[in-house]
């Protein structure tokens, strides 16, 4: 069978380093980024150096041309912690990923995967925390008490509105809000609270987890919700059992189903710090 065509954008990023590996077995990939090298100096083979935003249309013509889905892990970091500056540079964030739903939309591109965060929801980790609920899902009101998190819910919003058709056709965007993809050190958290190392073991998603979820939503054939319009954001944690983001709908709609169980991936160090 033909592979699919995929733009990756930021693919010398931490989040594309995890998907490479799957994403260059199953698809004709296009690489895009504001450098070669990832973040430990080694260089990533086969990557275009590109800034999504200084670019010309002629160049983003050419980049996006003959694609088939977009998967945008690009992502400028604020210079400076003051919040002037933090939302300067998320701003500039914002109208990166928009200039990617328009040019896939005026290119002929199919979908967008993007990688968002559960920053755009982290509110709710306050209640939670408080014992006061027990779960989280896509459809709860964005609620990021961050400006980073904003950004991401932003990312959100614009999407659907070019999903409904607001801009044109209707453009497939899939939002994808990753919680913890790494593994976890029990040692940095023995003299923090404990919420806090329960809270990792929540939103653990393993590497292999996290490239399936990125490749179901590339691959699914049909994104529709249930009004017609092909839009929607997947919580990005694997089948851990202390759960706080739903994965109900991403088992739905691309038949994620993650393999692996932070209790059980971690149950020593659980065991230790926990006293479990």
């Amino acid at each position: 069978m033909t592979k699919l065509r995929v733009l990756l954008t930021g693919a010398t990023g931490y989040i594309a380093g995890q998907l490479l590996p799957a994403f260059r077995d199953r698809y004709d990939l296009r690489l895009v980024d504001t450098r070669r090298e990832n973040g430990a100096g080694q260089p990533v083979e086969g990557v275009e150096v590109l800034d999504l935003l200084s670019a010309g249309s002629g160049e983003l013509e050419a980049l996006f041309t003959d694609i088939d889905v977009v998967v945008h892990c690009a992502y400028h970091r604020p210079a400076g912690s003051d919040p002037q500056s933090q939302y300067d540079g998320e701003r500039r964030n914002v109208d990166m990923m928009q200039r990617v739903y328009q040019t896939a939309l005026d290119h002929g591109v199919r979908r967008v995967v993007a990688a968002s965060t559960n920053q755009a929801a982290k509110w709710y980790e306050q209640p939670f925390f408080a014992g006061l609920r027990d779960r989280v899902g896509p459809e709860d009101y964005p609620r990021p008490d961050n400006l980073y998190g904003w950004a991401k819910a932003a990312y959100e919003a614009l999407g659907f509105l070019y999903a409904c058709g607001g801009m044109g056709r209707k453009l497939e965007v899939i939002q994808l809000r990753i919680v913890v993809p790494r593994e976890i050190d029990a040692g940095q958290f023995a003299d923090l609270p404990r919420h806090r190392y329960v809270r990792e073991l929540a939103g653990y998603i393993s590497e292999r987890d996290l490239q399936q979820l990125f490749c179901k939503s590339v691959e699914a054939r049909q994104v529709d919700d249930e009004h017609g319009v092909p839009f929607h954001i997947f919580y990005g944690v694997s089948n851990n059992a202390r759960t706080f983001w739903s994965i109900t709908n991403a088992r739905r709609v691309i038949d994620y189903q993650p393999e692996d169980n932070s209790e059980v991936r971690f149950a020593a160090d659980i065991a230790q710090l926990l006293g479990q």
